[in-house]
């Protein structure tokens, strides 16, 4: 199955759907609300129930976590499962009953690991699981499945033809995951042989079903190959248990790995688990603020600019102080060449910016001033913090028009010896015109001789009388 992502932003994987609009949505056009878990999100263009598709686009592909599937088997579960095992072998007596019902627990804990690990859950079931009433009945229901998996090969024996019995064989090999899968979730017979049921699952995974068999087929083999190797210099009182202990534990590990497949493509197997790493939800007011913003962005890149400013708008009244909303409703304005309201709005926008992120503000007295030549904020903190970042940006005649005059703007600004320091560094430094910025330095020396920075003036001062004389 390929992955869906979100229509409105390619690399996000989808986790929304809205079937009338025909929109997929990622968690960043959908956010949640954490204190209101009962909230069903909505379309963001048609207000309309959207479907939950689970992790069906974000599960990471099972080949690219064998790791995890191991540590899987380490915890202390399936320790406690393989040490059963493995301390049955060698303690428990040779009767039938008690053999059958080790086998039912095995049965159960088994699939209890493929349930869990179907839901994308990293935890693995406690051994408590295995010893439920329903233990015996998956039991038979298993071994059901297995005698007519040999049934089947003893028929193709008997056909004395190589050819059919290693097709048989193989075929059953491979249909048997999806058959434990099948009988492991839907608890029924029928859906373990239904050759309609296995088919699907082998279909979900396409091509990738035959990498899972593959980790799968040498899983089993695993505990084989060590017995082998144990058996040349181990007793058999030592070496069974150990095996014993290893085909519990890679058991876990297999079906951990077939669950995980299951949670991999749970859209076309009809399931919808949101798994452990599902992002969370916000609190009501970021929630607010993330929903109006995505909203926004829906509707601008659908062409819709007057309901996105609405959605701002709205989002403003209750977050006035917000500087993402206030920054994205002044682009808005400014892209859709809403003159006046743009120009109505810089008054509470600039001072906002300029205390949390200066440079925004700059861009935003540039935008102003394309709309009006002669724009100047009336507010004189503004006017030196956003000329020192133009300055910076090496716009010098912009800078230099905040500062001009300040001392008569703004009368009783303390900053003035400071900005018009400031001014003077831009006509010498920017604009290498020494004389407007002598006169400057003079000013502040006439008009305010207790400045602080008295030293920097007489610094600069020196500077520009060097560079009077080499000229």
């Amino acid at each position: 199955m390929d992955k869906r992502y979100c229509h409105y932003h390619s690399a996000q994987p989808a986790t929304w759907h809205c079937q009338p609009c025909e929109r997929h949505y990622g968690d960043c056009c959908v956010p949640l609300n954490a204190d209101a878990p009962e909230y069903a999100p909505v379309c963001p263009l048609c207000r309309g129930g959207l479907r939950f598709l689970g992790a069906a686009n974000t599960a990471q592909p099972f080949w690219e976590r064998l790791p995890r599937f191991f540590a899987y088997g380490l915890q202390s579960g399936p320790l406690a499962f393989s040490a059963l095992l493995a301390l049955a072998c060698v303690f428990m007596p040779s009767v039938l009953l008690l053999w059958l019902l080790l086998f039912a627990v095995a049965t159960k804990y088994l699939h209890s690991v493929i349930e869990a690990a179907s839901f994308g859950s990293q935890d693995a079931p406690s051994l408590a699981e295995a010893f439920r009433l329903d233990s015996l009945r998956a039991f038979f229901q298993q071994l059901a499945v297995f005698v007519i998996v040999l049934l089947l090969l003893w028929l193709a024996a008997d056909f004395h033809s190589e050819a059919i019995y290693w097709g048989v064989n193989v075929a059953l090999m491979l249909a048997l995951p999806a058959s434990i899968i099948r009988l492991s979730l839907d608890k029924s017979l029928g859906s373990a042989l239904s050759p309609a049921e296995i088919g699907q699952v082998i279909s979900a995974m396409g091509w990738r079903y035959l990498i899972l068999c593959v980790f799968l087929f040498i899983l089993w083999q695993s505990p084989s190959y060590v017995g082998w190797f144990l058996s040349q210099g181990l007793p058999r009182v030592v070496m069974v248990p150990v095996v014993a202990l290893l085909s519990g534990y890679f058991g876990v590990v297999m079906c951990a790995m077939m669950g995980y497949a299951v949670f991999q493509y749970q859209g076309e197997l009809g399931y919808v688990m949101a798994g452990d790493e599902t992002p969370a939800g916000f609190a009501a007011p970021e929630w607010r603020r993330r929903k109006a913003l995505a909203e926004a962005e829906v509707r601008v890149k659908e062409g819709q600019s007057g309901a996105a400013l609405e959605i701002l708008l709205e989002a403003l009244r209750e977050g006035a102080q917000d500087l993402k909303l206030n920054e994205r409703y002044h682009q808005l304005l400014f892209s859709v060449n809403a003159r006046s309201e743009c120009l109505k709005h810089l008054p509470h926008y600039l001072p906002l910016a300029v205390r949390l992120n200066t440079p925004l503000a700059a861009t935003a007295f540039l935008n102003a001033r394309q709309l009006q030549e002669d724009y100047l904020p009336d507010d004189p903190l503004v006017c030196e913090r956003v000329a020192e970042v133009l300055l910076e940006r090496h716009k010098a005649r912009e800078a230099l028009s905040l500062l001009r005059n300040l001392h008569k703007r703004f009368p009783d600004y303390p900053g003035v010896p400071r900005a018009y320091l400031l001014a003077a560094r831009g006509f010498s430094e920017e604009l290498g015109q020494v004389e407007p910025a002598r006169q400057l330095l003079a000013f502040i020396r006439q008009r305010y001789p207790a400045f602080e920075q008295m030293n920097e003036v007489v610094q600069l001062e020196a500077v520009l009388a060097n560079l009077g004389k080499s000229v």
